[in-house]
């Protein structure tokens, strides 16, 4: 196996957050996402209802299979594991390493927003970065939201969503879970040429600028974080659920889509 699986093999795994078609659904308290969060539970039912057949699902059967085996994967694995982290790690302790986890890819996220031409919202993306990276104690207090400093995530996909590039077709991705054609292509690019992203093609001939152990470390230690964090969404979706693979697909669909009109 060559380089360049071998690292897509492990940060895939590394990736995945247990059950992933929950990976982008929004958590209480994200201010990155009130767009979203606006949506009532009546509002979510009445979209999923008349949207159904107008989202691109042309490898609904395939997808249906991953879907599957990551949730399989998710409930004999990956929950233990976030179960685990949850037990044995203190809320607070939680916190900062979601803190710091979350500080070091707001550079990238400036940097989308700064293509988009969203000014505002870079400048309040770096500022969040420079004022937590150094006050915040390299990103482990969250400073600057709490002086009112807030700011939206942007991403790769969302930049191609600016400019009008449609989502393509609805993907399940085995590991990394919900995505569509444009924004499996957009997390690609992202962690390409993120600095603390796995460079998958080695772009320009360089190499990862962190050590690929410590990558692996940091987004491990990110993925379970945030798989601890959806423990309670996800088993209310598994609970009440007719079809939890079409509900996720609207979920993150009409998610992506309020991301980027934001």
């Amino acid at each position: 196996m060559n380089k360049f699986k071998l690292t897509l093999l492990i940060s895939s795994i590394a990736l995945f957050i247990a059950h992933p078609s929950f990976a982008d659904l929004p958590q209480e308290g994200d201010e990155s996402d009130l767009i979203y969060n606006d949506f009532d539970e009546d509002d979510f039912a009445e979209f999923a209802l008349t949207n159904e057949n107008k989202i691109y699902d042309p490898y609904e059967n395939i997808n249906r299979k991953i879907y599957v085996f990551n949730d399989y994967f998710d409930r004999y694995f990956f929950e233990h594991v976030a179960r685990f982290y949850q037990n044995r790690l203190p809320k607070r302790a939680r916190k900062i390493i979601s803190n710091f986890t979350n500080n070091l890819s707001l550079p990238l996220s400036s940097m989308n927003s700064f293509l988009q031409g969203k000014t505002d919202n870079g400048l309040a993306t770096m500022s969040n970065f420079i004022i937590n990276s150094t006050i915040g104690v390299f990103g482990f207090f969250e400073i600057a939201s709490e002086k009112g400093i807030l700011y939206n995530n942007e991403d790769f996909g969302q930049t191609l969503g600016h400019y009008n590039n449609s989502a393509g077709a609805y993907l399940m991705i085995p590991f990394l879970g919900p995505s569509s054609t444009r924004d499996f292509g957009g997390f690609i690019v992202d962690n390409s040429i993120s600095p603390i992203g796995f460079n998958f093609f080695e772009v320009s001939g360089s190499e990862n600028i962190v050590d690929p152990a410590y990558l692996i470390g940091l987004t491990s230690l990110s993925t379970i974080n945030k798989r601890e964090s959806l423990l309670e969404t996800l088993e209310d979706v598994r609970n009440d659920s007719f079809d939890p693979y079409a509900t996720i697909r609207s979920a993150y669909s009409q998610k992506r889509i309020n991301e980027v009109a934001k």
